[in-house]
């Protein structure tokens, strides 16, 4: 038990038997510690009443703490890839541009995709994403594109 923290005797109780699995010691009038008016509980789904404000704030606190391992977790599941195949890509292209080859590391980095399979083609830094996304993901367009720089080089 903290020191300086006073637990009621109910949740004394449901401590000295929960290591049993009867009954969990947050389950009753109150899930959070902070000890609130037990009339602004609301009870979850999984029976464990919280306090909703506690609630928002503490998944607030979550958000902020494991901020670049949630948005890597929503561009996974975006483009249905998994942590080992994102891996392998980013250990492919040795953690650089697939186009211009700046390092991913020390920038932000999109996860390149044909937009008519949904496949997954590399991981690029979000100004070569745009230029690939603005010449329609079009090697003709982007050929095109080539031969008009390499032209203007030479007058």
């Amino acid at each position: 038990m903290k020191i300086g923290y006073k637990f009621t005797p109910e949740q004394r109780e449901h401590l000295r038997l929960g290591h049993l699995g009867q009954v969990a010691w947050n389950k009753g009038n109150g899930g959070c510690k902070r000890g609130h008016a037990p009339s602004l509980y609301v009870a979850m789904p999984s029976g464990i009443k919280v306090w909703l404000g506690c609630r928002r704030e503490n998944r607030a606190k979550y958000r902020a703490k494991n901020k670049e391992q949630i948005q890597l977790k929503s561009r996974l599941g975006r483009y249905g890839i998994s942590i080992d195949e994102f891996e392998s890509l980013w250990n492919r292209q040795n953690g650089v541009c697939a186009i211009c080859g700046i390092s991913l590391k020390e920038i932000k980095y999109r996860i390149d995709h044909d937009h008519n399979t949904g496949k997954v083609r590399g991981l690029l830094c979000i100004s070569c994403n745009t230029g690939v996304g603005l010449f329609k993901d079009s090697p003709v367009i982007l050929t095109g594109a080539v031969r008009y720089l390499e032209d203007g080089k030479h007058s």
